[in-house]
């Protein structure tokens, strides 16, 4: 049995303790990640979805559904090209029909061919619920699920969570994928009570049984997690997350899924064991892992984690091998050294599966110890940045190389950082004067910048 208050809930991310095969275990302390800065802002682009049977101008409901609406674009979900689509007020997208089950199936499953950023009993009839907002482009459709509630009228706790679907071709949606899951504060897990009755489910479905992407269930207060097909996991973990990947066409081998609940910039300290999960979507597929970091002097990566284990006080519970599609390994750990000085300390982790033809996610990331202070350095001639239209713009770099930036505040700390690969948004910065560093390694340029 999962002890459901062992977890710190909201924006602190209590991590868990893991243990390798023999049960060595290695203690989680305390970390943080700044905002993934994923949400679309609400503006004038935006309308509220019109889900039948239910009254405009607000449409608030419980289990509603759009009719057709159609795509400019053909999202592409297994191998099926969809050029329409249904929003339903559950927290998903469906195709071919409406759905307005309130009660979350695991996937993979026959038939209800899917989206799901929060399959659960999503109801905005309570006064205090916010409403569902959606914007379709040449390239992409979001709907924003903007504080709401659940069932019956209940509007004391309220999720704030996002759906993209997209061509492949959306800038809001890192290195090519097609489907981003984004999410604010999430306070409700299930209906009733808020936490405890039927788990929310997370993921996409193809709807034949065979082909999908499992995030999770969600069912307690909390930010316990253990993998995908692990046992039911808490709600908070998926506070201020960007989760992003693809479903590529149906025969074909599908890429491993990072579901890490870290954004770029990990606010950690000396000490800390880092919990990173991916997992290969494909049944009977495993995954090996790869650290690439200049600081291999203060971190430390671990591979072959196939074992979790959660204690608290007299409550051990090992479970290994649980967590991934068909028990397969789903974590890999990097561990911060002891001594580690303040600093930025970037790092990527690869994970690739063994399939036809072998698939990789790479995900980028950077461990801030303590305050961190611009460097004063010189700019090089021929590269600069700049920001327009809400995004970091460089120029005279090869972006594609994946040069780490860092934008610091006035008082020197971090207040935005990415990599080049990705569109960098600055929707978080209030309007001021910054400074910016790029870096591969070594210091390569710096500069100031206006917003």
């Amino acid at each position: 049995m999962r002890a459901s208050n062992i977890f710190k809930p909201y924006y602190m991310k209590r991590l868990y303790k893991l243990a390798a095969m023999v049960l060595a275990v290695t203690m989680f302390t305390e970390t943080k990640a700044q905002n993934c800065d994923c949400m679309v802002p609400l503006d004038e682009t935006f309308s509220v979805v019109p889900f039948t049977n239910s009254e405009a101008p607000e449409y608030r409901n419980d289990d509603a559904s759009t009719t057709a609406i159609a795509l400019p674009f053909s999202f592409d979900l297994y191998g099926t090209l969809q050029n329409e689509v249904y929003i339903n007020n559950n927290g998903n997208l469906s195709f071919g029909g409406g759905y307005m089950s309130f009660v979350a199936s695991g996937f993979p499953i026959n038939n209800f061919p899917m989206v799901a950023a929060y399959w659960s009993d999503v109801d905005t009839r309570g006064l205090n619920s916010g409403l569902v907002y959606y914007k379709v482009t040449d390239h992409e459709m979001v709907v924003r699920y903007n504080g709401v509630g659940f069932f019956a009228m209940q509007d004391s706790l309220l999720n704030d969570f996002q759906i993209i679907i997209s061509d492949g071709e959306s800038t809001l949606i890192p290195n090519g994928q097609n489907i981003s899951f984004c999410y604010g504060d999430m306070q409700w897990a299930t209906s009733g009570q808020g936490f405890g009755g039927s788990p929310a489910n997370v993921g996409a479905n193809a709807g034949n049984g065979v082909n999908a992407a499992q995030i999770g269930f969600f069912q307690t207060e909390g930010n316990a997690y253990d993998g995908a097909y692990g046992e039911n996991d808490g709600v908070d973990y998926l506070d201020n997350t960007h989760l992003y990947f693809s479903t590529n066409p149906l025969g074909a081998n599908q890429s491993p899924i990072g579901v890490s609940n870290f954004c770029d910039t990990i606010i950690g300290n000396p000490g800390d064991s880092l919990a990173f999960f991916f997992y290969d979507p494909d049944a009977d597929q495993v995954l090996d892992y790869d650290l690439d970091t200049d600081s291999t002097d203060v971190i430390v990566g671990e591979e072959g984690f196939v074992g979790l284990t959660v204690m608290d006080g007299n409550i051990l519970a090992a479970r290994p091998g649980v967590g991934g599609r068909d028990n397969n390994p789903f974590s890999y750990i990097v561990h911060i050294a002891e001594g580690t000085p303040n600093g930025l300390y970037p790092f990527t982790i690869t994970a690739t599966d063994n399939g036809e033809p072998a698939l990789s996610i790479a995900r980028d990331y950077v461990i801030q110890i303590g305050a961190v202070s611009a460097p004063e350095l010189s700019p090089i001639s021929g590269v600069r940045a700049f920001i327009a239209n809400n995004e970091l713009m460089i120029e005279g770099l090869e972006r594609s190389k994946g040069y780490q930036v860092f934008v610091f505040d006035a008082t020197g700390k971090v207040a935005l950082s990415g990599n080049t690969r990705n569109v960098i948004s600055t929707n978080q910065l209030p309007s001021g004067i910054y400074m910016y560093t790029i870096q591969n390694g070594s210091q390569l340029v710096s500069g100031k910048i206006n917003k």
